[in-house]
């Protein structure tokens, strides 16, 4: 594995992190596929993202303090999850 994929990887899953801290994306509970929940607002995400730069945590570090390559790559992840577990094709839980 290059280093660059290793870097990439690194952020995508610092992007899925956010995402399912701030509950824009959820797991299936039985099959554990992600999704993206549609009913919450995104907003929080990319507010905790652009948070997380700003003040240098080390969880974003990968980013170089770039607050727009974060939320782009959390935008590109979002819109490309599904809307509910791909396996099971279930509808998310209320």
């Amino acid at each position: 594995m290059s280093d660059l994929q290793t870097k990439l990887e690194k952020k995508q899953a610092i992007a899925i992190g956010i995402a399912l801290q701030t509950q824009v994306m959820k797991a299936c509970p039985v099959h554990r596929q992600l999704y993206f929940d549609d009913d919450v607002n995104p907003a929080g995400a990319f507010a905790l993202a652009i948070e997380l730069v700003r003040k240098h945590r080390p969880f974003v570090r990968e980013f170089d303090d770039d607050e727009h390559a974060l939320t782009d790559l959390l935008s590109d992840t979002l819109g490309m999850a599904p809307m509910c577990c791909p396996i099971c094709n279930a509808p998310k839980p209320n």
